[in-house]
């Protein structure tokens, strides 16, 4: 047994919203004649834009969402590698296991940061925010030391990449960080 609307064969019907179009369909729900353009697909069939309740994807992610997950990262990023620097660690595999460990937080302080969203624009956020943070980490350590500032003062931790495993760990760091956003 059919729930819908009968309809005269003869009555020509017009878009509710756009009175110039005629049409044949009708929402599943309250009937209002509805054209192609005002269409909206649903599970359980054609709807008007009222029925249907288009709504924003929870995905979409505002530019202060943005901005805050990617200063919770480079915080993140920043602390992990005082941390890490600061422990009196033998080096190799362990400090591997370390930076591995430092690009999780990272993706999921960024994860906090946009609110737990998932969208395609917080995977190159959390990578950046692995070593833009490693680079910070190691500049506010040499200035809490007593280094003096100075641009020479940034190629630090760029040279400390060439040591080892380290370049290893910051990889499988920022891999970690984007696979806990995507």
């Amino acid at each position: 047994m059919s729930t819908s609307a009968p309809l005269a064969s003869d009555e020509t019907l017009y878009c509710a919203r756009h009175p110039g179009t005629e049409t044949s369909l009708r929402c599943g729900r309250c009937f209002t004649p509805i054209c192609p353009k005002c269409l909206v697909g649903t599970p359980v069939g054609a709807r008007c834009p009222t029925c249907a309740r288009v709504k924003r994807f929870s995905t979409v992610l505002k530019p202060p969402e943005l901005a805050r997950a990617a200063g919770f990262g480079v915080g993140a990023g920043t602390l992990g590698t005082m941390v890490i620097s600061f422990l009196p660690l033998p080096g190799g595999f362990f400090s591997l296991l370390l930076y591995a460990l430092m690009g999780y937080c990272v993706g999921e302080a960024v994860a906090i940061g946009a609110n737990r969203k998932r969208a395609p624009e917080l995977g190159p956020i959390a990578v950046a925010c692995v070593f833009v943070g490693y680079v910070l980490g190691f500049v506010v350590e040499l200035l809490i030391g007593g280094a003096p500032f100075s641009l020479g003062l940034l190629l630090v931790p760029m040279m400390l990449l060439m040591r080892g495993l380290l370049i290893v760990g910051l990889l499988i760091g920022a891999l970690l960080a984007w696979m806990r956003v995507r």
